[in-house]
């Protein structure tokens, strides 16, 4: 018989069958693990928001509703602020619409390998996981195959990442379109839209767009995303979302951001330029095979990834190990850095195979 106490203290038993989300922390001089921008935001400009920072109250809440940078963001993007909702990076906003459209029972369809937190979201939602397996080394995501679940669900919601992670794949020409045709709700995270030169979609009534902050746009430590839809949606996932959820310097530092976006586009292009040199280099290698990437990074499959891994870190290089994701067995990934970076990880490379 349980007690009072075993029943005070045993989780939900779905969270008790899952892994937590991990990262291996390890020191490295060259550090290409978690698609991060190699360029910081100017020091002068951080002298300048930093300023405007210590001239607000800290003693008080931020704005309850961001409205400062939603009416940005709005701006700059061509949206209305209710358009708009803001947070602790996208993947909180993504949590919160999953909170507001997945519920029990409720098929959830999405290409598989991709960002592990979906499918953890999902789950905890009490949402049923419809994971769609296609070959990561072709470059594209499995839309005929995705079509075709969602034509034999019941009540669809469809989670797609555009370049995905972690494989730099994209949606075929007209996809997007497609999978909202089909009357399903789609939650469209475009985390690395920018390296794939994607304008950010038109609002439609089954859409909800994410962005972030973090990587194009160089702010991954302050942890600033947002999320783009119908005022009617927005109106919707407000409900679930966490009041206060944003505070005044990580506000003010992507206002910042969004008034110098020569900046963002100036980083965006030295980084695809060096994800196209870097792709020839490594294609060059006869040990290993890269996937075609539109991303900030590049995976590639090796004889024995862990092997390789742990030699690249001895040379001071830290990349990503994804050989646990399905389909990705002895793979790994970089993130694309600056031009030493980059180049001290192929030589590395080159010596460790």
């Amino acid at each position: 018989m349980t007690t009072l106490e075993e029943k005070r203290t045993t989780v939900r038993q779905v969270v008790a069958a899952m892994s937590a989300y991990t990262l291996e922390l390890r020191p490295a001089q060259v550090k290409l693990n978690q698609n991060e921008s190699p360029f910081d935001m100017p020091p002068a400009l951080k002298q300048e928001v930093l300023a405007r920072v210590a001239q607000r109250p800290w003693n008080l809440y931020p704005d309850f509703e961001g409205v400062e940078l939603r009416s940005a963001i709005a701006g700059a993007f061509g949206l209305d602020r209710g358009n708009i909702l803001v947070g602790n990076g996208s993947n909180e906003l993504l949590a919160t619409a999953i909170g507001a459209f997945v519920g029990p029972g409720r098929p959830v369809i999405f290409p598989r390998p991709t960002f592990t937190l979906y499918e953890k979201l999902v789950t905890i939602a009490g949402g049923v996981p419809v994971p769609i397996d296609f070959d990561p080394s072709t470059g594209t995501l499995p839309l005929d195959a995705m079509l075709r679940a969602i034509d034999a669900a019941e009540d669809a919601v469809v989670i797609v990442c555009s370049p995905n992670n972690p494989t730099g794949g994209v949606l075929p020409g007209g996809g997007l379109n497609a999978l909202l045709a089909t009357g399903a709700v789609v939650l469209f995270d475009r985390a690395y839209g920018d390296f794939a030169n994607d304008a950010l979609p038109p609002l439609n009534e089954r859409l909800v767009t994410f962005s972030t902050f973090s990587k194009a746009w160089g702010l991954a430590g302050l942890r600033v995303g947002w999320m783009a839809a119908t005022a009617e949606i927005c109106r919707e996932v407000r409900k679930v979302k966490l009041p206060y959820n944003l505070n005044v310097i990580s506000e003010a530092i992507a206002i910042a951001g969004l008034e110098r976006r020569d900046l963002r586009d100036r980083n965006v292009a030295a980084i695809v330029a060096e994800r196209e040199r870097v792709a020839i280099e490594m294609s060059k290698i006869d040990a290993i095979r890269i996937f075609p990437s539109s991303a900030n990074f590049i995976a590639f499959r090796t004889a024995n990834a862990k092997r390789i891994f742990e030699e690249l870190w001895l040379r001071r290089v830290l990349v990503r190990d994804v050989s646990a994701y399905p389909r990705m067995e002895n793979c790994l990934r970089v993130s694309i850095g600056s031009r030493e970076q980059n180049d001290t990880f192929l030589a590395a490379l080159k010596e460790s195979v």
